[in-house]
């Protein structure tokens, strides 16, 4: 019999992910991607404990862990530097399986990569549309040209063209909008050695800043930080901007801003999307951001698109009856996932408080949290499998 032939859009990590594991699967796979060669956009990502569950199911654990570094536990800080909640690496191991992990992006891109076969990917491949015609499916593509398979997968992100195509462009019924939260998130990687750093969040007035220590001497921050719509903007004019809004916080948030290469700086305007009541149409699904894009403030947009990627290839595996694997996927993902994006829409918002009356209640709630309570709520987050 025949393999299925499945098309999946978009080569970005929960791309790649669901492209490798729909081959061992038993599919056929073309995977399109519209850039014209694999990049090295972005600056660094964090990982949890579920998404190297996902990982190790892939069989890529094991290269991530190594181009990664480990966070010394978790941590929450005012601006000032006065603790709100530490919780020691022994306390996650044990309760979550582990600590976070931050690692160049690029690095993941190559783990994944690596898992597949010589010319997998073709590039330059923009899709601009999706046809259904009883059983089969094509992607239109910005050439005039489709590209026919048995089944579509849209790993395209967050302004995703398959959703579209399934649902409507944003503002149509079905479809959904965007939603602008309100904040902008610069990125950036500085030349700067912290061992046995945790993974730390800073609170401040209308304002948060993140570190991961990485591997090489080198640091991961974020900053979030209100702006008007639209008003986002990368490159190096960014990073002065920064440090006079940081320069009061405390150690070693300054430091790490001076050791930043200006033009490495990277500033993203914050959307996420309700979410969908279907993740697919018939031989057509959605993983990762195309699906259930979230605010970053939990740091579990890349966790879920691998968990999207191993229970969609399960599902696939488990019947020959596409559609109704691709139901059986949305399922058992769309709770789980729905949950994240909840969590960390109002994550970032709490970040975003400037009252002070708000900001001291919100730093006495998270004081007295009791630390069995944080331990069971990040168990559930960080639990896959």
């Amino acid at each position: 019999m025949r393999a299925r032939r499945a098309l999946v859009v978009g080569a970005g990590p929960a791309g790649l992910a669901t492209a490798a594991l729909l081959r061992r699967a038993g599919l056929e796979v073309s995977l399109l991607e519209r850039a014209p060669d694999v990049g090295v956009a972005g600056t660094a990502l964090t990982l949890w404990p579920n998404a190297f569950s996902a990982l190790a199911v892939l069989g890529a654990d094991g290269p991530v862990r190594a181009g990664s570094a480990p966070s010394a536990g978790l941590a929450m800080r005012t601006a000032r530097g006065a603790t709100l909640l530490s919780l020691p690496a022994g306390a996650l191991d044990a309760r979550c399986g582990g600590n976070g992990r931050a690692l160049p992006r690029a690095a993941l891109l190559r783990a994944l990569h690596d898992l597949q076969p010589p010319d997998a990917i073709r590039f330059g491949a923009r899709c601009v549309g999706v046809r259904q015609d009883g059983a089969t499916v094509a992607a239109r593509l910005a050439d005039g040209t489709e590209v026919e398979g048995d089944l579509l997968i849209g790993a395209d992100g967050i302004r995703s063209r398959v959703r579209a195509a399934l649902f409507g462009a944003p503002g149509d019924t079905g479809g959904g909008d965007l939603r602008y939260l309100g904040y902008a998130v610069a990125r950036g990687v500085a030349a700067y050695a912290c061992p046995g750093h945790p993974a730390l969040l800073a609170l401040g007035p209308g304002r948060q800043f993140g570190l991961f220590p990485l591997p090489e001497g080198r640091m991961y921050w974020f900053a979030a930080f209100a702006v008007p719509e639209g008003g986002a903007r990368a490159g190096p004019s960014s990073l002065p901007f920064l440090q006079r809004h940081f320069a009061a916080w405390h150690d070693p948030v300054p430091a790490v801003l001076r050791a930043t290469d200006p033009a490495a700086v990277t500033v993203t305007a914050i959307h996420d999307r309700a979410p969908l009541r279907r993740w697919g149409r018939g031989a057509v699904a959605l993983v990762g951001d195309a699906a259930h894009p979230a605010a970053p403030a939990m740091g579990q947009g890349t966790c879920q698109a691998l968990e999207d990627a191993v229970v969609l290839a399960r599902a696939l595996a488990a019947t020959d009856d596409v559609p109704a694997a691709l139901r059986a996927y949305a399922a058992r993902r769309r709770g789980r996932a729905r949950a994240v994006t909840f969590q960390s829409h109002w994550m970032g918002q709490l970040g975003q408080w400037r009252a002070p009356v708000l900001c001291a209640v919100r730093d006495g709630l998270i004081r007295a949290t009791p630390r069995s309570a944080l331990l069971g709520a990040l168990r559930s987050s960080f639990t896959f499998e």
